[in-house]
């Protein structure tokens, strides 16, 4: 018999793409789910919108508005599903994922963590990009190293007493969550694609380029200092890793108009790989060069 799902939403004033969200969840082929659906204290049409549905969406108001990782902890709680899934009010599921994602989590009792390809939309639904993840079943999370690529709309995981948000991140809570996971525990690559992602301008991604490479650093460490093995058995992909980190913190300085900085942290991983050497060559050109390279990624 299969596992019901609890599916975590949490919306504020996400009443544009909200029902296209909510469709996609009552269109799937497997049924027995539930909605955990926490309203961050929304102002717009957001809760009438929830209200058209049936009783297997679980509404909860949060007292105030309150940080995304605190959010999604606070719906966790009500959370009872074997499994937990997530999708965010403007993302869309394809019909078919949580019967794909159920089968093989409860075909391999050892797997904590299974995700997948992703279809990515503009503003207006329209497909501007797919992605098929690189990472083999059985070293995930070496991938995951030099390229991060697990996306939360395309997670299922299993519902334990590990499952917790690190509310003081606020760019990567998500990143945290599942390089922790994937560098503890088996992990399941489906290679097509079982969501739709929507990039939007005015995203949190692109707001907290302040903290992009402290968090992921911070992330970083905690995993190799509990367990220094990684560090010698992935020698290269740790290089890689923080020479990421680096990337990140110069693209941060470089926002600030701190130049010469950015070029001193981009120097130190320029022989990581051909790539960083290319970056630290396009941060000696004037930054506009750099901004429009960056635009067009």
């Amino acid at each position: 018999m299969m596992a019901k799902v609890s599916i975590l939403m949490n919306g504020y004033n996400s009443q544009e793409y909200l029902k296209e969200a909510i469709d996609s969840i009552y269109t799937q082929t497997f049924q027995d789910w539930e909605i955990i659906f926490i309203d961050n204290c929304s102002t717009d049409n957001t809760k009438k919108i929830v209200d058209s549905y049936d009783k297997k969406i679980n509404y909860y108001t949060t007292d105030c508005t309150i940080p995304l990782g605190a959010a999604r902890n606070f719906g966790l709680q009500y959370c009872d599903g074997k499994y937990i899934a997530f999708l965010d009010t403007d993302d869309i599921w394809l019909k078919n994922k949580l019967e794909i994602q159920v089968k093989i989590m409860d075909e391999d009792k050892e797997l904590q963590l299974c995700y997948g390809g992703v279809i990515y939309i503009d503003k207006d639904s329209k497909e501007i990009g797919k992605f098929i993840p690189k990472a083999h079943n059985k070293n995930v999370f070496v991938q995951q190293l030099k390229r991060y690529e697990i996306n939360m709309q395309s997670v299922i995981v299993r519902n334990n007493n590990m499952i917790k948000i690190n509310e003081n991140l606020r760019h990567s809570p998500d990143f945290d969550l599942f390089m922790k996971i994937a560098s503890k525990y088996k992990v399941y690559v489906i290679k097509d694609y079982i969501v739709k992602y929507r990039k939007l301008e005015n995203s949190l991604t692109s707001k907290n380029i302040d903290v992009w490479w402290i968090e992921m650093k911070n992330t970083l460490d905690d995993i190799f200092l509990e367990n220094s093995k990684l560090k010698e058995k992935y020698a290269k992909e740790y290089k890689m890793a923080y020479a990421k980190v680096a990337y990140n913190k110069a693209r941060y300085m470089i926002s600030i108009d701190k130049i010469g900085e950015a070029r001193k942290e981009l120097s130190k991983v320029k022989h990581v790989s051909i790539i960083y050497f290319i970056i630290y060559l396009i941060s000696l050109f004037p930054s506009a060069f750099w901004n429009y390279i960056h635009k067009k990624r």
